[in-house]
């Protein structure tokens, strides 16, 4: 049984250490999935600090971390971690008093220049392919999904409604998607092709008896199980730290094995 680990919103501000001390109730050889953001804001909306508070706005490059970047490719090379491209700047705009996501926000032509950028930019620094794309707050639709097909990626995270190209693949994967959560009262578990790009849910940490419902769906039907947080999250709340602890120890002990979400895919 394939496990993976996805956390969120690595970037210009992280520390080694933060992610270590996020994790350090792994295994030696567990691999950690870090969605990573090239370009980042410091505030996520309003009331969501993930850096601190006394950041002054602006665009700060991951490239001037250079700490951050070294233990990447070290760890990358170790297996230990995965690295997926997480937006381009995590930018939320407020519409109509709603905070909409970076990947619901911006205009086509405005996604068509900056995630193909932002994933070369990611590549070059760290010397590697990237093949899986998530999107800021798990918001995405098809000006984005356009995108991510033009340049080959695939996508994790929560898929909604009308937010993709309707096409034959499209009313399929609809149909069973749908019909598996109305009765099963959970997401899809497996993956779905959509012909040029391929998705897999991810499940959020939040309640330990449906995330264990959830793996066993998965288990039955040997397909990934995948769940998501964010590091800062994790080291700052107690509650969320002991939660992706049990559901860790569980997998583990049931026999599972962590990968990394790149391999899911394969």
């Amino acid at each position: 049984m394939k496990v993976a680990i996805r956390d969120d919103d690595t970037s210009y501000f992280t520390k080694p250490k933060d992610l270590q001390r996020a994790y350090d109730f792994l295994n030696e050889d567990d691999c950690v999935s870090l969605s990573v953001v090239p370009y980042t804001v410091p505030v996520h909306r309003d009331d969501v600090f993930p850096y601190g508070k006394e950041i002054g706005m602006g665009y700060y490059d991951i490239a001037e971390n250079t700490e951050l970047l070294e233990y990447l490719k070290k760890k990358y090379k170790q297996g230990k971690v995965d690295i997926l491209l997480h937006g381009y700047s995590h930018e939320y705009q407020l519409s109509e008093n709603k905070w909409l996501a970076e990947m619901k926000w911006k205009s086509s032509s405005q996604l068509k220049e900056e995630i193909p950028k932002g994933k070369k930019h990611l590549e070059k620094l760290l010397g590697m392919n990237i093949s899986v794309f998530v999107a800021p707050n798990n918001s995405i639709d098809k000006k984005a999904i356009s995108v991510l097909e033009d340049i080959q990626m695939n996508y994790s995270g929560i898929i909604g409604v009308r937010d993709r190209k309707v096409n034959l693949r499209y009313i399929y994967n609809f149909i069973i998607r749908w019909g598996f959560r109305i009765v099963k009262k959970v997401q899809y578990p497996a993956i779905t092709n959509y012909g040029k790009h391929k998705e897999l849910n991810a499940y959020t940490i939040d309640n330990y008896e449906r995330l264990i419902y959830e793996y066993h769906i998965c288990k039955a039907r040997k397909v990934p199980f995948v769940i998501y947080t964010h590091y800062w999250q994790l080291n700052t709340d107690e509650k969320a730290k002991k939660l992706i602890k049990q559901i860790y120890n569980y997998v583990i002990k049931d026999g599972a094995e962590i990968v990394p979400l790149s391999e899911c895919f394969k």
